[in-house]
């Protein structure tokens, strides 16, 4: 056989089954898999085809119920976290990854050709690997706050007037949250009336609720106070358990009759909590302080009531602690010591 056509073969990724060469592998995260099947309906067989994509848009759709070409190949292994075959698509020329964190975007600076970039709703910070993107006339980036490499982004919109750079206001911004303190929970001291019991209890599961909150009813005055200690241990074991799953939409834990206020509330969504009281006697509001951050200007995907967004700062992705606070609170009506809040007023 030809050696210059047994050359080319190979580089097409065509299989010889009497080579004894071992074929190379590339890792992909399953989530990259999923979106490079749905845009060119089918499944890339060989690095070429790979290189030959021309556009990549995380939420694209394939509505076609055909399975044909869907099959992976054997040398593309699963690997989460790994989105480095981006980089593999050399004729790339649109991107857009929305609400995603990945560890390394370096695979962009072997992305020539792109000419439309979509990182807005990512974690992406780098602006220094834009400076490899000679085709570049339109980016989307997050806000200002969480870049790095600034100087690199000025130098780039000074010098190439055909490249147009939008970067979002931040929702809040931490110049509004000149008086915020960051607290104990020991040194909180929460009450209604001066009475600290919780008295009213409402929960908003996703799916079926767990078999002690079936007969729960929600609609009478004092629904939790008026319980027997043993059955609320059980409630409390069952709600924590559900938190810990990802199975709860929101909960209101009150210390009034019929649920009015003096509330320690939670909202969830997409593996983020947003735990909050809603106000004291004095007026101060609580909420969960994430040591993670230090600015207001980075959101959550909660949102307050489908409506108000939260900064991560003040919200969380540690189940296991909502779990250990509701419990506390449905136990003694007050915020645990040892967990760091938010004291607005």
């Amino acid at each position: 056989m030809d050696v210059q056509f047994m050359n080319e073969s190979r580089s097409a990724g065509v299989r010889f089954p009497d080579s004894k060469e071992q074929e190379q592998t590339y890792g992909i995260d399953p989530r990259l898999l999923v979106w490079v099947k749905n845009n060119v309906e089918g499944c890339p067989q060989t690095l070429g085809e790979f290189a030959d994509i021309i556009s990549l848009d995380r939420w694209k759709v394939n509505r076609s119920k055909s399975t044909k070409g869907y099959d992976t190949p054997a040398w593309l292994v699963e690997k989460k976290g790994d989105f480095s075959m981006i980089g593999e698509m050399k004729e790339l020329q649109y991107l857009r990854l929305q609400e995603i964190e990945i560890d390394d975007f370096s695979f962009l600076t072997r992305c020539k050709k792109l000419q439309m970039l979509d990182l807005q709703h990512t974690n992406f910070s780098d602006c220094s690997l834009l400076e490899g993107l000679p085709e570049l006339k339109k980016a989307y980036l997050p806000p200002r706050s969480r870049l790095i490499h600034t100087e690199v982004l000025d130098a780039l919109l000074g010098k190439a007037e055909t490249l147009d750079i939008e970067i979002p206001k931040p929702f809040y911004r931490d110049e509004d949250f000149q008086d915020i303190e960051i607290v104990d929970g020991k040194d909180v001291h929460l009450s209604y009336e001066g009475d600290e019991k919780v008295r009213f209890v409402q929960v908003d599961f996703s799916g079926k609720e767990p078999s002690a909150w079936s007969d729960f009813c929600y609609d009478e005055e004092d629904c939790w106070l008026l319980m027997g200690e043993e059955q609320k241990e059980e409630l409390a074991d069952q709600l924590a358990d559900a938190v810990r799953k990802g199975k709860v939409n929101g909960f209101w834990l009150s210390q009034e009759p019929w649920g009015e206020g003096h509330s320690l509330c939670a909202e969830f969504a997409l593996g983020w909590a947003a735990l909050f009281y809603d106000a004291d006697d004095e007026g101060y509001c609580y909420s969960i302080h994430n040591a993670d951050y230090d600015t207001v200007e980075i959101l959550a995907p909660v949102e307050v009531g489908g409506q108000s967004p939260v900064p991560k700062m003040m919200a969380t992705e540690d189940m296991e602690l909502v779990a250990k606070i509701l419990k506390h609170f449905l136990k003694t009506g007050q915020l645990c010591s040892g967990t760091r809040w938010v004291k607005e007023g």
